[in-house]
């Protein structure tokens, strides 16, 4: 069957078909207040956290660990494995929340990505990928935390640990491919190459990250997150952004890691003020952040990996674009009095991103690579 011939045929749609649907069902559990869940609000986080990222990271990860290393590809039977374990996740944690086990089948599929793609990577002595694999486990670990602790704080771990992961892997893909584009015309100014600055953000924000994760919000949290912020910015500004703009498969990817200087931004305000709130931090860096970064290195993937040109269309243009809006909106309610409408406009918006991505990626996903 084609859809288990490569991770990103399988996990890329149904990341995209997960996030579209649970935003709209969130939104109906929170409105009318009617659920059986265990807590909403915590499968709410716990979803978008431990089951959208993992599955978009499935699907890129086991897409390129190939090139990174050399080894196949998995394939077949064992990938179908790893799905059903993914998708038994979610089914289990949404009608079976209160059965014995359910948080040991959901906690398993992280171990499990990290074993596979680890294994791949430490055979080839693929040093430079070994914090992938490193933060794989953090994930894992806030997820435990997430089940076994608290929610609030398994979340702010989880969240801390996916700005690092998009930082590390926005902060490759962002200069290299808008350089790789831009050699083709000359006369065109490059992106900077990787240097202290880079070295220098990175390192800030994992900082602020561990920072955020051991302490909480505070006077240490918010310097660092501040600074970490304006490194982040000149970062981000080395890379050119103004030069990509007609190429919204390109452009995208500076927006996306500019959400990442938004969300570090906030959390410093969040620390030190009392002008944003944690809820605006939490998705600034989720809805903002993490889910355009997915989208946009899920979509370049299986656009080249099926041998197609990696091109943007109108419809690429439309669905980054409401996914941008539905952030935008999401974190600005925090600051209304009212804020329902905003939340069900951003809803909205992010879902429809999210079915149009799905919409854009199902035929590539079936038909056989070019």
């Amino acid at each position: 069957m084609i859809l288990f011939s490569a991770a990103y045929r399988l996990f890329f749609p149904a990341a995209g078909l997960f996030a579209a649907g649970v935003i709209p069902l969130w939104l109906v559990i929170f409105s009318t207040g009617n659920s059986d869940l265990f807590d909403p609000l915590g499968w709410h986080m716990h979803e978008m956290l431990f089951g959208f990222l993992p599955a978009a990271l499935a699907g890129f990860l086991l897409t390129a660990i190939p090139n990174w290393t050399g080894r196949p590809a998995l394939t077949g039977a064992p990938l179908a494995i790893l799905f059903a374990l993914w998708l038994a996740g979610r089914i289990l944690l949404f009608a079976f929340s209160h059965a014995y086990g359910t948080e040991f089948i959901a906690l398993s599929f992280l171990p499990l990505l990290a074993l596979i793609a680890g294994r791949d990577i430490l055979m080839a002595r693929n040093r430079r990928n070994y914090a992938v694999v490193a933060l794989i486990l953090a994930l894992w670990f806030a997820q435990g935390v997430f089940f076994f602790v608290d929610n609030d704080l398994g979340a702010s771990i989880g969240l801390a640990v996916s700005l690092v992961l998009m930082a590390l892997i926005g902060g490759r893909v962002t200069p290299a491919f808008s350089r790789n584009w831009l050699k083709k015309r000359a006369g065109t100014t490059l992106p900077a190459p990787f240097g202290l600055i880079d070295r220098a953000a990175l390192s800030l924000t994992t900082l602020a990250a561990l920072s955020w994760s051991l302490s909480g919000p505070g006077t240490a949290t918010g310097t660092l997150s501040g600074v970490a912020a304006l490194t982040l910015a000149v970062r981000l500004a080395r890379w050119k952004a103004w030069h990509v703009k007609r190429e919204p498969l390109l452009l995208a990817q500076h927006a996306g890691f500019a959400w990442l200087v938004i969300g570090t931004g906030l959390l410093a305000l969040h620390s030190l003020t009392d002008l944003a709130t944690m809820a605006q931090v939490r998705h600034a860096i989720g809805a903002g952040a993490v889910g355009t970064i997915t989208v946009i290195v899920m979509l370049r993937a299986i656009l080249g990996h099926s041998g197609r040109p990696i091109d943007g269309t109108t419809l690429d243009w439309v669905l980054l674009i409401a996914l941008h809006l539905g952030a935008v909106l999401r974190v600005s309610s925090g600051w209304f009095g009212e804020p329902m409408a905003l939340l069900h406009a951003s809803g909205a918006l992010w879902s429809l991103g999210m079915t149009l991505f799905v919409i854009r990626i199902i035929p590539i996903a079936l038909a056989p690579r070019v």
